[in-house]
């Protein structure tokens, strides 16, 4: 029985329950289409412009750097504004002590971001010295560090150490018994095994070629040990240490910290003198750390916070580091000037874990930005989508991408935005990229000369396949019986609610009916048990949910008397963790309906959060919750299931600016007419539609309901 519903059709019933609530059936009610595709091409083409093709310039430079400068250009005008402007402040203003953090999600272009930008706020800056640890003239067997103008500290290490290798392996008259002499000490004069050779024209000849002009930065240094090995030879004394105990070494941020010269590490090598700062993008499983430093250093290192957490000692030694802005190279040498900036990239995890790490993480990383998952919906974010297509279909040789396959990337993008489905594009460049290159593949499969539309929808079908198996296993177990999940007829105190599975891929994502029940008897005061709650298997949110509950009841039932009430409510058959607040509206309505005794339809399910005052709150993943339900509904039709009045979805009305169904669906709904989807925006509105009832009988009867439990309560001597 439905209350005082007269015997009318399923059309009218409809029509009397939607007098102030109407359902959402038009197509574009359901699905936002994209406008790239109705464009003229000159219009798109004017769009495109404000982008670079791929690769960058029009050219065949493919390159890590060419590749992250495109990806800037897209995200920066447009998903990243803010962030990049965080980065670029970071890169002119901040104090030289003050480093970067950068969060956000994989695939959202951080480290292409601030790698370009660095490379275009240091290419107006010079390049940092190079520096040397060379021997002290007075301890030649102690370093001292010499800052060299770039370029000047490779061919002035190298023309040191040869120049100590002529010394030592000469000094003494043997030049053959050094086994490390380079073929330069083949100039030593010549001399017998018994004859000292002439020590003043040794030194000499050894300086000679430090003297040389592009050496003149160095020429101080260069006299001053000249004189002390003069001084050597004017009193015929020993060298008073040996070739491998006077240190050469060349740190360059070209180079990295190349062991070099004299200290038996080999000759110091030119890795390549650049015009600019570095900026380096490392990777801890690949590079040491120290090395890593110094590569960068006096420009940009880019990290990952996650390598960083993950190597043993990486964060504290990285900590020390920056904090001393300093770096030790070797014991009992002079620290070397560490000037590198760093730039982390990582999650909230890290970022937590780090903060909570031993060290002055938030005394050294006093800048951050977080990059946004999603970025508003507009001309120039569609063209940016279009953009990255003919890039992904460039780099691997797929057919172009027709402006229907842009569209409805751009509506797939739409659909993982965060939230506001209707408003946002996902920023997601990997997940986009990865889906425009499965497209591609199916285009050129098919031998289409370019992608389509339906392209990219076949690859998006293809992907919810592949993941599917959760999905069809639960819809399996509802459909045998096996879960008692019906969609047809009604009861007194039970509904469907919609929950979401969520699962990684986000493909895997899926949604079905949870059948809700409440016992209602009378109490010593207004009191919700819920199961799941008792049992510790509710999170926060959840209880949150259900104390507004009690607080809805208060406010709409308990201004004249006390609320003598037990509501017991349970999520049938869920043995797993139960989150969030979006089932409250369902758990009022079930407690509603045994107060009542009214019953609510099984082929209605609702979700939604509800307020103290009776509004119905937006919630998260109305698309998933609303197909899932779709997809039951279908299948049990195909089994020759008919419910009365059709089925249909109840979510808040401010959730219906989130609606980005997937084509069937909002093809099915709009067309066939067997599923509604109502926006509801309070208790009475969705008590109209899920009763038949109107909303004030529903209560008067609640009301009497209570008395009756109030009543019961105050004869009981124990009452309070």
């Amino acid at each position: 029985m439905w209350g005082r519903r007269r015997a009318e059709t399923a059309s009218a019933q409809a029509a009397t329950r939607s007098d102030h609530v109407q359902a959402l059936s038009a197509f574009d009610d359901l699905l936002r289409r994209a406008d790239w595709e109705p464009l003229a091409d000159a219009e798109r083409s004017a769009l495109r412009n404000d982008f670079a093709s791929f690769p960058p310039d029009g050219g065949a430079d493919t390159s890590e750097s060419a590749t992250q400068q495109w990806i800037a250009a897209l995200v920066a005008p447009t998903f990243q504004t803010e962030s990049a402007q965080v980065i670029s402040a970071w890169l002119s203003d901040a104090p030289a002590d003050a480093h970067l953090y950068i969060g956000g999600g994989a695939g959202q272009g951080r480290r292409s971001l601030v790698a370009s930008l660095a490379r275009q706020a240091l290419a107006q800056q010079p390049a940092p010295p190079d520096f040397c640890y060379i021997p002290q003239p007075s301890a030649m067997d102690q370093a001292l560090l010499l800052a060299l103008p770039k370029g000047i500290g490779a061919p002035f290490t190298k023309a040191l150490d040869k120049a100590l290798r002529l010394l030592t392996s000469a000094w003494n008259g043997d030049a053959a018994s050094d086994a490390s002499a380079d073929a330069s000490a083949s100039d030593a004069p010549a001399a017998d095994s018994a004859t000292r050779p002439d020590h003043d024209q040794l030194v000499a000849q050894a300086f000679a070629p430090l003297h040389a002009p592009e050496l003149a930065p160095a020429r101080a240094y260069v006299a001053q040990l000249q004189a002390a090995f003069q001084a050597l030879a004017t009193a015929q004394a020993d060298l008073p240490v040996s070739y491998d105990d006077m240190p050469t070494w060349l740190v360059s941020a070209s180079s990295g910290a190349s062991a070099g010269g004299a200290g038996g590490a080999g000759a110091a090598g030119d890795a390549g003198a650049s015009a600019h700062p570095p900026v380096v993008v490392g990777t801890l499983v690949r590079d040491k750390l120290d090395d890593l430093l110094i590569r960068a250093n006096g420009g940009v290192l880019i990290l990952s916070a996650y390598d960083v957490l993950g190597v043993d000692g990486a964060w504290p030694a990285l900590s020390v580091a920056l904090a001393s802005r300093t770096l030790q190279v070797k014991s009992s040498w002079p620290p070397l000037p560490l000037t590198t900036r760093v730039a982390l990239i990582g999650g909230s995890s890290a970022y937590n874990a780090l903060a909570s790490a031993t060290g002055d993480f938030t005394d050294v990383f006093r800048y951050e930005t977080w990059l946004r998952p999603a970025g508003a919906w507009t001309p120039r974010s569609e063209a940016a989508y279009a953009t990255l297509a003919d890039g992904a279909a460039r780099a691997y040789t797929l057919p172009a991408f027709d402006p229907s396959a842009v569209a409805r990337l751009v509506e797939e993008g739409a659909r993982r935005g965060d939230g506001l489905n209707r408003s946002y594009l996902s920023a997601d460049l990997s997940l986009l990229r990865d889906l425009a290159v499965e497209a591609g593949r199916m285009a050129r499969a098919r031998g289409a000369e370019t992608t389509g539309g339906v392209d990219v929808l076949a690859a998006v079908a293809r992907r919810r396949a592949l993941q599917g198996a959760n999905a069809q296993r639960v819809r399996e177990a509802i459909l045998s019986g096996q879960a008692n999940t019906p969609t047809a007829g009604a009861a007194i105190g039970q509904i469907n609610g919609l929950g979401i599975y969520e699962f990684h891929p986000s493909e895997g994502d899926f949604a079905v009916p949870t059948r809700i029940s409440a016992t209602v008897s009378p109490g010593r005061d207004a009191r919700l048990l819920d199961i799941e709650r008792e049992a510790e298997q509710a999170d926060a949110d959840h209880v949150r949910g259900e104390m507004t509950i009690e607080g809805y009841l208060a406010y709409r039932y308990g201004q004249e008397r006390p609320i003598r009430l037990m509501a017991r409510v349970r999520f049938e058959q869920e043995h797993g963790t139960t989150g969030g607040d979006s089932a409250s509206g369902a758990l009022l309505f079930a407690i509603l309906s045994a107060l009542a005794r009214v019953p609510l339809r099984y082929s209605y399910a609702i979700t939604g959060a509800v307020g103290q005052h009776g509004e119905l709150q937006p919630i998260g993943g109305v698309n998933t919750k609303i197909e899932g339900f779709w997809e039951l509904c279908r299948l049990r039709r195909a089994q020759g299931e008919q419910a009365e009045g059709g089925y249909g979805a109840l979510i808040p009305a401010v959730n219906a600016r989130d609606l980005m169904l997937r084509d069937e669906v909002a093809a099915s709904i709009a067309n066939e007419g067997w599923f509604r989807v109502w926006p509801v925006s309070t208790v009475d509105e969705a008590l109209t539609i899920l009763t038949g009832m109107p909303a004030a009988e529903i209560h008067a009867r609640v009301e009497r309901r209570l008395q009756q439990f109030h009543d019961a309560g105050a004869q009981t001597p124990n009452a309070k």
